[in-house]
């Protein structure tokens, strides 16, 4: 018997997995008090606004709960055209 060997395909690149390699090549991990610093958003996210890279948005609240500001937490990864269009919050 003889096994068939498919090539692999390429792996759609996706900005919800925050091990995979980074587009952005100024890709700093968010300083979250930990050694290695979280993986998924950069930490240059509030002066940096990168072009075409997929974004989740965060709400900063005040003492009374109203929304004082919205801003956005990059991936370093480059957006899917798919998914342009949603606007997700970041976790």
């Amino acid at each position: 018997m003889t096994e068939i060997l498919i090539p692999k395909t390429p792996k759609k690149k996706s900005p919800y997995n925050p091990d995979a390699p980074k587009d952005c090549a100024d890709f700093v991990p968010l300083d979250d008090g930990t050694i290695a610093g979280d993986k998924k958003y950069c930490n240059l996210s509030f002066e940096c606004k990168q072009m075409e890279m997929y974004s989740e948005f965060v709400k900063f609240l005040n003492e009374q709960g109203v929304i004082v500001l919205q801003d956005y937490m990059c991936t370093g990864k480059y957006a899917i055209w798919e998914e342009r269009s949603k606007d997700e919050e970041a976790t």
